[in-house]
């Protein structure tokens, strides 16, 4: 494809992508970061191979782009350029005949325009974003494979893959449709080969989650499964609606069973549409479905629309009319995300308060660390916005974050940290001290003059499953280790340690009894372990299956993660 061919691009496209362009950078410098934009600024200070959540390309844009601003702006650059790219190729991607037809392009614009996640991932810097510019990539290296299975092609579309796959995860399934959609590609050498190219690529990835034991796959397929909430199959169906625009979503669906796949390149359109709708719709029944999690679909979504103009002459006029009447509406809401006029708490909390409330703390803190609790928003927003040291401990309300891979618990360990939970309960409040902030709310914090935390596995539990009875005294075997660089002080002034054995069902705790250990063990000292029996009851524990672990409560923090959950059945 020649990119500078006036078949392809004119000066009107030009045009539309430079306002565009402009309508983008000014909501990105504009509008605040949001909290999880702020954890992948985090990401980006500590570039990696991976990180908990997802693979490393949003860290390397937000760096790079980091590098020329040091503001909201510098954090979402490379987000507005690459889906100022993203556009291009998706403009070259559509039907020839269409492009060339007198006011289609308007339609195109339009069509950009109206569906939300080209107004959301316009600006805002998540995953979503490289994925869609490298998920419009693939689909340019694929139609051009199937052209001319060449060499160039053919390394095109393995770099293409890993892209992807760098992106976010649900690039994989991307790559799946696709080849569903043409299984002759695995009798195709040079397919053969783009993906050898591909997985070389990925390997520092894999190798980056061997090394963290598996922390991506363990908590996208294991620790998300929620199991079956009659909820969530219409929360899902709902948000694919606003995501992807209720009055375009269905004549793109509409048209992909009216009409009939010309060549392999619109087949693949097809099966990824309704691929990606139909494997998130069965995963609803045991998941809870994000709404951006089939955000890519509107690439294809914008080719099927564009070469079906003609299908229907009422379609490019209902384009037209839905324009009118949606647009104006999207850019008031998107004014909104840049200035402070509208009472809505969503907008004031994710953007507007997150700078005062960073300063407040600060205030608060002085030259002190702070620890958060159960939140990595909290710690990214207070770190982006001050400029000082934060952290996140989390426990078994919540889920592990980057946060737990990140050695930040050895940098506030002994020192003087101001410490402030995320969630309220009466203990924290009976124990911690109460402040009224200038705007009227209140946060509760608590200073420690020498912190000490308990994060880390420090427990192994032996056996893959246990049987305990309610109706006897039972013990369980202990191997305790210290995986700090410092001496654990189990009889700490202010944050003495107490293991628990914690049940849990479905998410949820439902007892936690204390173990005693052997008087003589008042310390962990680097290098220690120590082999320990402990006894408990569970008269107040019905019979069943739960989940195993051994927690801590350090002084005021408490149920924190301390070994692996393991299976266990009690009887009567």
């Amino acid at each position: 494809m020649n990119l500078n061919s006036r078949d392809y691009i004119s000066k009107t496209f030009l045009f539309f992508l430079i306002a565009w362009g402009i309508l983008n950078f000014l909501q990105a410098f504009l509008t605040p970061l949001n909290n999880d934009e702020a954890y992948y600024w985090m990401y980006s200070k500590y570039l990696d191979w991976g990180y908990f959540d997802h693979p490393p390309m949003i860290a390397l844009m937000i760096r790079t782009g980091y590098l020329f601003f040091h503001n909201e702006l510098g954090v979402r650059l490379l987000v507005v350029l690459s889906q100022l790219a993203a556009l291009l190729i998706i403009w070259l991607l559509t039907d020839n005949e269409q492009r060339k037809k007198k006011g289609n392009i308007l339609l195109f614009v339009m069509l950009v325009a109206i569906l939300p996640v080209f107004n959301i991932y316009g600006f805002i810097a998540t995953p979503d974003a490289p994925l869609l510019l490298f998920s419009a990539v693939f689909l340019l290296a694929y139609k051009r494979i199937l052209k001319d299975e060449n060499w160039q092609n053919t390394l095109f579309l393995g770099f293409s893959m890993a892209a992807l796959m760098y992106s976010k995860y649900h690039g994989g399934l991307l790559i799946i449709l696709v080849i569903l959609s043409n299984l002759r590609l695995l009798k195709s050498p040079k397919f053969y080969m783009a993906s050898i190219v591909a997985v070389i690529l990925f390997l520092p990835h894999v190798f980056w989650q061997y090394s963290n034991d598996f922390p991506s796959l363990k908590y996208h397929f294991v620790e998300r499964v929620s199991g079956f909430d009659p909820g969530n199959v219409p929360e899902y169906l709902l948000n694919q609606m606003f995501i992807h625009n209720p009055l375009i979503l269905p004549i793109c669906i509409w048209l992909i069973i009216k009409t009939r796949s010309k060549n392999k390149f619109e087949k693949a359109l097809n099966y990824i549409v309704v691929g990606f709708l139909t494997f998130f719709f069965i995963a609803s029944f045991s998941y809870h479905i994000e709404p951006q999690w089939t955000a890519l679909i509107s690439v294809s979504m914008i080719i099927i629309l564009f070469k079906n103009l003609d299908y229907k002459s009422r379609i490019g006029g209902f384009i037209k009319w839905i324009t009118i009447f949606l647009f104006p509406i999207l850019l008031f809401a998107r004014i909104a995300f840049m200035v402070d006029f509208l009472p809505v708490s969503y907008l004031k909390n994710e953007y507007h308060k997150t700078k005062k409330w960073a300063n407040e703390i600060s205030n608060l803190a002085g030259n002190r660390p702070v620890i958060f609790t159960n939140s990595y928003q909290n710690p990214s927003e207070y770190t982006f916005y001050t400029g000082k040291f934060a952290h996140s401990l989390n426990n078994l309300s919540y889920r592990k974050t980057q946060y737990d891979l990140w050695y930040f618990e050895e940098k506030v360990h002994g020192k003087e940290v101001l410490y402030v939970p995320h969630y309220l309960t009466d203990y924290y409040k009976e124990n911690l001290t109460k402040h009224i902030l200038p705007d009227g709310d209140s946060v509760f914090v608590r200073v420690f003059k020498d912190f000490q935390s308990l994060q880390r596995e420090c427990v192994i539990l032996s056996d893959d499953q246990y049987t305990f009875k309610k109706s006897e005294i039972n013990t369980i075997h202990l191997l305790l280790f210290n995986p700090y660089p410092f001496q654990i002080n189990l009889i700490h002034k202010e944050l003495p340690v107490i293991f628990q054995i914690a049940f849990v069902k479905n998410g949820y705790m439902e007892v936690k009894k204390n173990l005693k250990l052997p008087d003589n063990i008042l310390t962990l000292n680097v290098g220690d372990t120590i082999s320990v029996d402990c006894q408990f009851t569970l008269e107040d524990l019905p019979p069943g299956v739960y989940k195993l672990a051994i927690c801590s409560e350090t002084g005021i923090l408490y149920d924190t993660y301390n070994s692996k959950f393991k299976d266990v059945k009690i009887n009567e």
